[in-house]
């Protein structure tokens, strides 16, 4: 009896295997080229206009460059050169501005948060700014300090018999 409840070979549950999977070198490389497709398509969808605007640009630059002569050239791509390098120092100007804003920030004890809004393209008016927000920081904290400040004051010169409310408290 004990054996005819135990399950048989084809009734046991089969657990689940990993399948292996065998490709051939060409099969394999039709899959990544069938993916790698599929994320370019992807990619290009959402970056299509800036692909096509960077690519007209780019076309469009090396018209002009083809149209000039040695000496104009020469004078386009030095100017590019100048203007990348502008690009870049003022790159770095603003991380430096974005360091001294954090710093100044944290000498008057106010959030790092606040840099974003302080920050601009001078060392001085970010500065400025930092003075103006403290200010009106300040101000703000004053007065929502006040405010729960605020409340009845006690009342002065309310005496008491205090031995008669002993003598009340002892039944006398």
């Amino acid at each position: 009896m004990a054996d005819d409840l135990t399950p048989t070979p084809e009734e046991e549950p089969k657990v689940d295997e990993p399948e292996t999977l065998t490709l051939t070198q060409r099969e394999l490389d039709s899959l990544v080229d069938k993916r790698t497709s599929k994320a370019l398509e992807t990619a290009k969808g959402k970056w299509q206009e800036k692909w096509e605007a960077e690519t007209q640009a780019k076309v469009s630059k090396a018209e002009e460059l083809a149209k000039m002569n040695a000496a104009e050239r020469k004078a386009a791509e030095d100017k590019a050169k100048l203007d990348a390098l502008n690009k870049r120092e003022q790159e770095l100007n603003m991380r430096e501005y974005r360091y001294e804003a954090k710093a100044q920030l944290e000498e008057q004890g106010l959030p790092e948060k606040f840099v974003d809004m302080v920050l601009s393209d001078d060392a001085e008016t970010t500065k400025n700014n930092i003075t103006s927000l403290k200010a009106e920081f300040d101000k703000s904290i004053e007065a929502a300090v006040n405010e729960r400040l605020k409340g009845s004051t006690p009342s002065a010169g309310g005496k008491t018999d205090t031995k008669s409310d002993m003598s009340s408290a002892l039944g006398l």
